[in-house]
């Protein structure tokens, strides 16, 4: 999992304002359904595009574009917080999914009520459909959701179908209403796909964005900033993919620093939460840390490799973020956004801490600000 988004949007609960957060995958990509105008997120959905299919040809962008910018819009209307799709390969098939989520304020009304309510309404307007009150187990334990599984047709604009005709398109659609505590809130999580033949795989990566549904108070964001730090999660096992890539950069780190010492000791991969989201109150796992370390070197010679790591990172493109020389250093990919690398020599213990962490995963929907502000 490598891409951070996060976005802000105000919830007022009795005993405060709720950060909301859920992780993403890291092959889905935000739509910019918080954009104020069409030209900026015309802008924004452009360099998605350029980037998403940098081989691709101009025709193939442009009807991507197209689409996805209808979709956009129509994501707005609906009123979506945040919305992303992804494009996967299978096995030279293209198949795509979309998952969006929507805020809905409660007024005199208890989520016990609200969602008998939901539930009724839902079997009132899709008697065909799948709709059951279910159990959700999240970042603060279980809590009460009303599913709908069923279909939602759509139709492609004739300026965005490729016969240049209008044309509907069969999609499979699931839909989670989960009230937010304190009777204020109820978030809907939306997956759609026009790829049925791909629904086990989407629906059970579905399942799991919206078990990361985590919540914290005002208060509790207060109390977490004064204590903000990365924090091991408690029984929680790091996606294998993410620590594959974070052995590799620590490969790359042993590499460059060009010591040779004991490395029997202090080597751990943890899921942790990572400092922003310590500081919004949220305590589930949005990345992981891969913590070891060199022993039983001269000092003189950790030094230098500091340095080392520091010069050969940065001429790969990594970003300095901070350091002191001959002592420590921290770098970070992707312009600040992606791995970073901390080395921290502990001066006369002959050892060299280092640390490297993957990016937040987390979509952080927060109070204060305006939407996706």
């Amino acid at each position: 999992m490598t891409e951070v988004t996060t976005a802000t949007a105000g919830s007022q609960a009795p005993n405060g304002k709720f950060h909301v957060g859920w992780i993403m995958p890291p092959f889905f990509h935000e739509l910019p359904v918080d954009a104020e105008e069409l030209d900026e997120a015309g802008d924004r959905l452009g360099e998605l595009v350029t980037t998403i299919l940098a081989n691709g040809s101009e025709d193939d962008q442009i009807t991507m574009f197209v689409l996805y910018l209808e979709i956009t819009a129509q994501l707005q209307e609906a009123g979506a917080e945040y919305a992303g799709f992804c494009l996967m390969d299978m096995d030279g098939r293209p198949s795509t999914a979309t998952v969006a989520v929507y805020r809905m304020p409660l007024e005199n009304t208890k989520a016990d009520d609200v969602l008998s309510e939901t539930f009724s309404t839902l079997q009132r307007a899709y008697p065909d459909d799948d709709v059951k009150i279910s159990s959700l187990p999240s970042g603060r334990g279980d809590s009460q959701a009303v599913v709908r599984i069923g279909g939602a047709p759509f139709t492609i604009s004739a300026e965005a179908s490729p016969t240049g005709q209008p044309l509907e398109v069969p999609r499979g659609q699931i839909q989670v209403y989960v009230p937010l505590p304190g009777d204020t809130d109820m978030l809907v999580f939306e997956l759609s796909t026009p790829c049925m033949e791909d629904w086990d795989l989407y629906s059970e990566l579905f399942a799991t964005i919206v078990r990361t549904l985590d919540w914290a108070s005002e208060e509790e964001a207060e109390m977490a900033a004064a204590l903000s730090q990365a924090e091991p999660v408690l029984d929680v096992t790091p996606d294998p993919a993410v620590v594959q890539e974070l052995y590799a950069h620590s490969s790359r780190v042993l590499d460059s620093l060009a010591v040779r010492g004991r490395m029997d000791e202090g080597n751990v991969v943890s899921a942790i939460t990572c400092p922003d989201c310590w500081t919004k109150g949220l305590r589930s796992a949005c990345t992981a840390r891969h913590h070891w370390q060199v022993d039983d070197v001269d000092d003189a010679l950790l030094a230098a490799a500091v340095d080392r790591l520091g010069e050969a990172f940065q001429s790969q493109g990594w970003l300095k973020l901070s350091g002191t020389p001959g002592q420590s250093v921290s770098l970070a990919a992707a312009g600040g956004s992606g791995h970073q690398v901390d080395a921290t020599l502990v001066v006369g213990r002959r050892r060299l801490v280092i640390e490297v962490v993957a990016p937040c995963t987390r979509t952080v929907s927060g109070p204060g600000d305006s939407v996706f502000g």
